[in-house]
């Protein structure tokens, strides 16, 4: 493996607790590259048709890219992918934040699990070294209150995603949280509930392997050279609001569901505006690797 993986994968089997490693073909990697492609060639081979989405033969995968925990702008992308309950076809989605990057630097690629647990677990990756833990005291809290008890357990260079009462109860548009991002389509946060997997955590301090590091570092400058201008000063100060009202008036926002006529049905889009917002903001965060940093935190 020339650089950007680990070449290592975990296979979780939740029922019967057994938890495996696999050293996955080089090829099958330059073939299909990682996250999303990874992912459904993995499911293809691995799992049967007809499956129940929300049963235990569905398989739940988080995979990491290429550039996921390398020098590269951008780094920080996952994906999650199972069948779908939502549609009951191939399901997938991505978030950014530091998750990823977290997952190659604690030693693996990706992570698949099947099988239902008897009782609420969380899987622990610690340096390489994997566990099935008990979650009974995080089963019924919210998404923030998981995330907090367990970086006070591992510290706060730890990395979560976990669901939460909507995951619990399997309501099929539940996303997969992570303190950073989202993973919100498919509703396979409904398929992690069903699994009785309250989160994943990883934490470990292992380098991304990197085939060619200075041509890798040209090519980081040349990014940040472009990243300029008002467009991009813009959503570093503001983030995707300062284009809310904007997308309102333009018809390029889902009012009722896109059925629905900008401003006019939706008169209140100017207090999600940019200005607005801001006065609120008492934190700028980001996610790993990108040199935007367009995430806030409000309080009001």
């Amino acid at each position: 493996m020339a650089g950007g993986y680990t070449g290592r994968v975990l296979f979780v089997d939740l029922t019967t607790g057994k938890v495996e490693e696999e050293g996955l073909d080089e090829k099958l990697y330059r073939d299909y590259i990682g996250g999303y492609g990874m992912g459904a060639r993995i499911l293809y081979t691995r799992q049967k048709g007809g499956v129940d989405a929300l049963g235990p033969e569905n398989t739940l995968g988080f995979l990491t890219g290429l550039l996921t925990g390398t020098p590269a702008l951008f780094g920080n992308r996952f994906a999650v992918v199972a069948k779908s309950p939502l549609t009951g076809g191939w399901g997938d989605s991505s978030s950014g934040g530091h998750f990823g990057p977290y997952l190659k630097f604690a030693g693996y690629d990706a992570i698949f699990f099947q099988g239902i647990s008897e009782k609420p677990v969380y899987f622990l990756i610690n340096d390489g070294k994997t566990e099935i833990r008990d979650a009974d005291y995080l089963w019924g809290r919210d998404t923030y209150e998981a995330d907090n008890i367990l970086r006070k357990e591992f510290g706060n260079d730890t990395k979560i995603v976990c669901v939460g009462q909507a995951g619990e109860k399997l309501s099929l548009i539940a996303c997969v949280m992570s303190k950073e991002g989202v993973a919100g389509r498919s509703g396979l946060g409904a398929v992690m509930g069903s699994k009785r997997l309250k989160a994943v955590v990883v934490k470990g301090g292992r380098k991304v392997p990197i085939a060619d590091s200075q041509w890798l570092g040209q090519i980081r400058q040349e990014q940040l050279q472009l990243l300029q201008g008002a467009v991009y000063e813009g959503f570093r100060r503001a983030g995707t609001s300062c284009l809310t009202v904007q997308a309102v008036l333009e018809g390029g926002a889902t009012v009722r569901n896109w059925s629905g006529v900008g401003k006019i049905d939706f008169p209140e889009a100017e207090n999600l505006s940019a200005t607005n917002l801001m006065k609120y903001q008492v934190k700028k965060t980001g996610c790993w690797r990108c040199p935007i940093q367009c995430k806030g935190e409000l309080r009001a």
